[in-house]
């Protein structure tokens, strides 16, 4: 079975603030040809971070090899924390240690429910810990359904100064991961954009089993 785990992009789609708000429009086109225009930023919806995000000089998301992106990973449910509470080290240990190299770790927060609402910003967030913790082994993607691994309240970036410092990527935005048993290995896919020295990418974040 394959999972879905990316919000549709559209206009007037909650972006993280500050960020580009998308735009999508239709060009003239002779009848019946179709073509649509889109302006959006780099971080838009369900993205990935490459390590540019972070450091002006890193890898950018084009220079990453394909096999980055489509990986074993399991889900860690976090679903009982409220807002703004810490993923701490303890709560994912185990399942960090289990992902084979180069796999991923998924934070099901279920802040994906507040995508759209005043609550989206008050998200669970990675301590420097745990970031540090992930790090250290050999998992290669952190995603979360939440808008953001650092704290959106206090303003951190431990998160993404740590992960994407040791060549982790991230993946922000994803949704329905309550369809996948948490601990279980699944193949996912979480493929951008080849957008050319930039910083990130929109990315249709998938899941499957066998």
């Amino acid at each position: 079975m394959f999972y879905d785990l990316s919000h549709a992009i559209e206009n007037d789609m909650t972006v993280y603030p500050g960020d580009p708000e998308p735009r999508i429009g239709r060009a003239e086109q002779d009848p019946p040809w179709t073509v649509s225009t889109l302006y959006l930023g780099t971080h838009t919806g369900t993205h990935m971070d490459a390590a540019r995000h972070y450091y002006p000089d890193a890898t950018t998301i084009d220079a990453y090899p394909v096999a980055r992106f489509i990986v074993p990973a399991t889900v860690v449910d976090v679903r009982g924390l409220g807002d703004d509470e810490p993923i701490t080290w303890e709560m994912i240990t185990a399942a960090a240690e289990r992902v084979p190299a180069g796999g991923g770790v998924l934070l099901a927060t279920g802040w994906d429910r507040h995508f759209r609402d005043e609550r989206c910003l008050t998200h669970p967030y990675l301590t420097a810990e745990a970031a540090r913790g992930l790090a250290a082994t050999s998992v290669g993607v952190v995603g979360t359904d939440a808008m953001n691994p650092d704290s959106s309240v206090q303003g951190t970036t431990d998160a993404h100064q740590i992960l994407l410092g040791h060549g982790v990527l991230l993946v922000e935005n994803l949704t329905g991961l309550e369809q996948l048993e948490p601990g279980r290995l699944y193949h996912c896919a979480s493929v951008p954009l080849r957008l050319a020295g930039l910083d990130g990418s929109p990315i249709r974040a998938t899941a499957w089993d066998e």
